[in-house]
């Protein structure tokens, strides 16, 4: 018989989210893949990964990594707009038939910026949808990341993420600030999935045959207040919560903006983004074309990783 080769997926980035998905490729077992880093990853090798070191600012190079690696689809969890547009026009030029952008959590055209100038992820899409004839592209959109509430944040889940475990609520000091509606109340909807899970979606789309613009997942869609009943059950402690009105982040975000201070402007326009229900995901087709992933409930989640506050 014949050995059929396998098709390739190069995986750009292995830090945070990266990990999960190269996890979940490699325990699936019906696809190659290769990590593209800048750096040599000993311990990735050590564990059986391939890992070849690249140039990501130049795509001629790139473009022969690509080519000589015979990638099929390439997955970028680099969030860098550079990195990003130098890797399209590599995958254009190498014949790659398929590339997945960093631009996870809410839909494409919802998501915060997290720019103060220069290119930015709007220009990413840009140049996507220019090449949309030589390369298919999809977003994978889940909410946010259950991540965000375990000790550290993402920050800790070793990604370099702005969330340090402190984003709308602070269950290790039993806190929270969290935006509310005209009427006062922290009632806008939020979805939200694991990122373990995510990757679990991630890696059975690449089996399909079709991939529209924008595929969608959540583990469990709740209301804000939700959020916070569960994280206070889970601790079994009252939180102090502050609320920040429309007017208020607005007036905060400006400040932010001022005094250069990246961190805070990234919670600030989340939360706007979230006030606008842009982290409500609506449609999860991946649950539906996947009824074998089975997402953690966020209360089960933050189980895993918190107890019940001894003070």
């Amino acid at each position: 018989m014949a050995h059929i080769r396998r098709q390739k997926v190069a995986l750009c980035g292995s830090g945070g989210f990266g990990r999960y998905i190269a996890q979940a490729i490699l325990a699936a077992d019906e696809w190659d893949l290769v990590i593209l880093s800048r750096y040599s990853q000993p311990h990735l090798s050590q564990q059986g990964f391939s890992v070849k070191v690249v140039d990501y600012s130049d795509p001629e190079y790139l473009s022969a990594v690509l080519r000589n690696q015979r990638v099929h689809t390439v997955i970028s969890v680099i969030p860098d707009p550079y990195v990003q547009l130098s890797l399209i026009d590599a995958c254009v030029s190498a014949g790659v038939l398929r590339f997945v952008p960093s631009e996870f959590e809410a839909s494409p055209s919802q998501q915060p910026l997290y720019t103060s100038g220069g290119r930015d992820r709007m220009t990413v899409r840009r140049h996507l949808e220019e090449v949309s004839d030589r390369l298919e592209s999809t977003v994978f959109t889940c909410g946010l990341f259950m991540e965000y509430f375990v000790p550290g944040g993402w920050r800790d889940c070793g990604g370099g993420n702005w969330n340090d475990g402190t984003f709308l609520m602070d269950l290790k000091r039993k806190k929270a600030v969290l935006p509310v509606d005209s009427r006062g109340v922290p009632n806008a909807v939020v979805c939200v999935t694991s990122a373990g899970d995510v990757a679990q979606y991630v890696c059975g789309a690449l089996n399909l045959g079709y991939w529209p613009p924008e595929m969608k997942m959540f583990g469990e869609r709740l209301r804000l207040r939700d959020l916070l009943a569960i994280a206070q059950e889970v601790r079994e402690r009252e939180f102090k919560v502050k609320y920040l009105t429309e007017d208020d982040i607005d007036y905060n975000l400006s400040r932010a903006v001022a005094d250069g201070d990246w961190k805070s402007q990234c919670e600030l326009q989340t939360m706007q983004s979230i006030n606008n229900q842009e982290y409500d995901v609506g449609h999860r087709d991946l649950n539906a074309i996947f009824p074998g992933i089975v997402p953690i409930t966020f209360e089960s989640f933050l189980r895993r990783y918190w107890r019940a506050s001894a003070h």
